[in-house]
């Protein structure tokens, strides 16, 4: 369970420490599936427009905040939901990792700073979800969550 937990403050801890409110650096993630090239050449645009990942990576939070009140409790369906997530912000995952790599943490905080309200409101849907609270156990659940916000190697 404190794995998945820990996984979930990773997420909204990314958002956090970017946005100064945090005390430290995130813990690094789990090792993730190989980023596709396609993918690829889309972090590195995205990680030039900082406006961009901002909406984008909020967007991500925000679905996986709906993604666990539509499954409720079904870690499965929940499972599913988090694959489907991953392919479509794979690029938001490499971007904030090339962002923070190359040193512009400043600067990405200054362009979440008006939207930490929302990214804090993502944030607690998740961690307090009761998706979260039944599912924090299941393998596949963490295995899908784990993939879904681990960056790239």
């Amino acid at each position: 369970m404190l794995r998945v937990i820990w996984v979930a403050i990773y997420v909204g801890t990314a958002a956090l420490a970017c946005s100064g409110r945090s005390s430290g650096p995130p813990p690094a993630p789990p090792a993730a599936h190989p980023v596709p090239a396609d993918a690829a050449v889309d972090a590195v645009a995205l990680d030039q427009d900082l406006p961009r990942l901002v909406e984008r990576s909020l967007a991500l939070y925000q679905d996986i905040a709906k993604a666990f009140a539509a499954s409720g409790q079904d870690c499965a369906a929940a499972s599913e939901r988090l694959h489907e997530l991953t392919a479509r912000y794979r690029d938001v995952v490499a971007a904030n990792a090339k962002v923070l790599h190359d040193g512009r943490a400043k600067e990405l905080r200054a362009a979440l700073d008006p939207k930490s309200d929302a990214f804090d409101a993502a944030a607690a849907a998740v961690v307090q979800s009761p998706t979260m609270s039944r599912c924090a156990q299941d393998r596949g659940f963490a295995r899908a969550f784990d993939e879904l916000v681990a960056p790239p190697p």
